[in-house]
């Protein structure tokens, strides 16, 4: 019972390791990103990104009320 525990966790540590991301980020100015967003504009890209948060915070909102009116009349 003890070994069957064992090597279970051994092979699941295993796993882990084999599974694990391989991702490395150079040390520069300016590389703080995870992905290129290709612009030297940081105004731009924050109000691109908040815009698009926005956008994907009120659109539930936005359905619910369409179904509301639509039940509604």
């Amino acid at each position: 019972m003890l070994a069957h525990r064992a090597a279970t966790a051994a092979r699941a540590s295993a796993l882990t390791l084999r599974h694990a991301r391989q991702y490395h980020v150079e040390n520069k100015v300016n590389n703080n990103f995870p992905f290129k967003y290709g612009g030297e504009s940081k105004t731009r890209f924050t109000v691109g990104f908040l815009v698009f948060c926005a956008l994907g915070f009120r659109t539930p909102f936005l359905a619910v009320r369409l179904q509301q009116k639509k039940a509604a009349a």
